[in-house]
């Protein structure tokens, strides 16, 4: 994807994590949960579909095999969009195995020790959501981490591209315009929440890269 001359002349969508963009959070809860049952409801459906058939070696098979992909994606949710806990870096890989997308995009993660406290493991999964959805054909999320903290994530693939809603949440478009895009673009303002949380800030360096640019995710406060 490239970028106009018109847009690269501007500032970079950036969000400092100090505004206060949040007076929908009822209706951000209800398309995250819209989401999240939407994403639950394909391998259920397919579960149930099966259990008339479980004598069949072949039908227990495909139901045992979405069973665990069904408890993989229960545990990335439970981290991305719940309470969660406290993540290491080593355990993330086992937790995007159940990403909706997990089919058609890799993720390659630093190797990096240390925790994750639960708000900055929340925010991490749920922007690594973001940039593999910026993949419709597939590809890979590269994470990288420097060493002032700073996160870098560069979906690779072909048409990749950020979802506009993102982009414009960054540019300082209003919550209640990206809250009426629906549960399929709800990522980008659940990310720009976790953000404000953890007083993280976000851009993407638009005017330095001349194809898909990086989400950069400050250290939070």
């Amino acid at each position: 994807m490239e970028f106009s001359n018109d847009i690269a002349s501007k500032p970079w969508p950036r969000f400092t994590g100090k505004e206060d963009r949040m007076p929908c959070s009822s209706r951000l809860a209800e398309l995250i949960a819209a989401r999240i049952f939407h994403d639950l409801g394909s391998p259920m459906a397919g579960i149930t579909a099966l259990l008339p058939q479980l004598a069949d070696p072949a039908a227990a098979a495909i139901v045992a095999e979405t069973a665990a992909e069904l408890r993989a994606r229960m545990k990335l949710f439970s981290t991305s969009f719940g309470q969660g806990d406290e993540l290491g870096w080593h355990d993330a890989p086992a937790l995007l195995s159940g990403a909706p997308m997990a089919h058609r995009v890799r993720f390659e993660l630093p190797k990096a020790e240390g925790m994750l406290n639960a708000g900055r493991a929340r925010l991490l999964l749920s922007a690594i959501l973001l940039a593999a959805e910026a993949l419709p054909r597939g590809g890979l999320v590269r994470v990288s981490q420097d060493d002032a903290g700073w996160l870098s994530l560069l979906p690779e693939g072909r048409d990749a591209a950020w979802s506009p809603v993102f982009v414009e949440l960054l540019a300082g478009g209003a919550m209640e315009d990206a809250l009426a895009a629906g549960p399929r673009r709800v990522l980008a303002p659940w990310v720009i929440a976790q953000a404000e949380e953890q007083g993280a800030e976000l851009s993407l360096p638009l005017a330095l890269a001349a194809s898909m640019p990086p989400l950069r995710i400050g250290p939070s406060a």
